[in-house]
């Protein structure tokens, strides 16, 4: 028997990397439903990506902060990736989107999947006089360029993308909330506080009480600090959040954290 079957759960990924962790849900048998809370765009001013990826050989170290940078800067790369630069990345589904593009160097945190984490890994802390280009999108945290520009090197920030707020309106919402929904993937703080901002009134009731599958505690957080009561912390990646969510509905807690 398939230990997800007769569930239906909702992914809210961007729609671009959402197909290998619903793919891994539905060998599982539940019925995952792609809901993205977010929507990958080009970015607005699009010449500093293409100015920083033509002179792409004079960086010692590419940072991208998610897979959809990667993506983004896959799309415009127009030569093969530098054999020996290596890319520092903040997560598994990062390392493995890398990986599948070729890239062979790939510095990633081995526990904690986060700015934090990676700047704990060994090849990360001599960084004084290097030039490191860091590829991200709109907005995001400060704290890992800071920190890269205080162990002094010599960095240059590259808007990738733009992250923007769901196509999908509040009548898509309220018809999936009544049609039933068993748990919510959210990876991301900002794709938390979208689906919020989108509903209203007894939406967001509704919503409240629904049960979170969230692979980074600052997500829980932001989630907590949005009203919800029901939040399951995973490991990170696809694989993670899988094992998360079967172990929630083998051995259902009486209280999710």
């Amino acid at each position: 028997m398939q230990i997800l079957s007769g569930l239906r759960l909702w992914v809210t990924r961007p729609s671009q990397q959402a197909a290998g962790l619903i793919g891994l849900l539905h060998a599982a048998g539940a019925d995952a439903i792609s809901l993205p809370l977010l929507e990958i765009a080009p970015p607005a001013d699009p010449a500093p990506l293409s100015t920083a990826l033509a002179n792409i050989e004079q960086f010692d170290l590419a940072v991208f902060i998610s897979p959809s940078a990667l993506d983004a800067v896959f799309e415009q790369l127009k030569q093969p990736w530098p054999v020996g630069l290596a890319v520092a990345v903040v997560g598994p589904g990062s390392e493995k989107r890398a990986r599948e593009l070729g890239i062979q160097d790939v510095i990633c945190p081995a526990l904690q999947f986060d700015s934090e984490g990676l700047l704990q890994e060994p090849r990360m802390q001599v960084l004084q006089g290097k030039k490191l280009v860091l590829f991200r999108g709109n907005g995001g945290r400060e704290l890992l360029p800071n920190a890269l520009q205080e162990r002094g090197a010599l960095l240059t920030l590259i808007t990738a993308y733009q992250r923007q707020p769901p196509c999908f309106d509040l009548a898509r919402l309220t018809m999936e909330l009544a049609t039933g929904c068993n748990g919510i993937v959210i990876s991301s703080s900002e794709a938390a506080q979208h689906l919020f901002h989108l509903a209203g009134g007894e939406a967001r009731q509704a919503l409240q009480s629904r049960l979170y599958f969230v692979p980074h505690p600052r997500i829980a957080e932001t989630l907590s600090a949005l009203g919800a009561k029901q939040i399951e912390l995973t490991d990170a990646g696809d694989s993670g959040i899988l094992r998360g969510i079967c172990q929630h509905f083998t051995n259902p807690r009486q209280e999710s954290k």
